[in-house]
């Protein structure tokens, strides 16, 4: 799965294992079921579950308030 600017997403690993290359950078990440990452650059961010990975993606922007008249 590709996420495009992907800033300040946090990537949670609910289950089996997940495998992360963020573009440019020189090191990728794996995660474990339990672990979590935010990614803290506006790169793209290329996911791969390894066999039975369950991943949740989360937005850490604030969504804008509505004002009511």
């Amino acid at each position: 799965m590709l996420l495009r600017r992907a800033s300040g997403l946090r990537i949670e690993c609910h289950a089996g294992a997940l495998w992360l290359s963020e573009y440019r950078r020189p090191d990728d990440s794996v995660l474990q079921a339990g672990q979590s990452i935010i990614v803290g650059s506006d790169r793209d961010v290329v996911l791969s579950g390894l066999p039975d990975a369950q991943v949740a993606l989360v937005s850490q922007v604030p969504q804008p308030l509505e004002l009511l008249s």
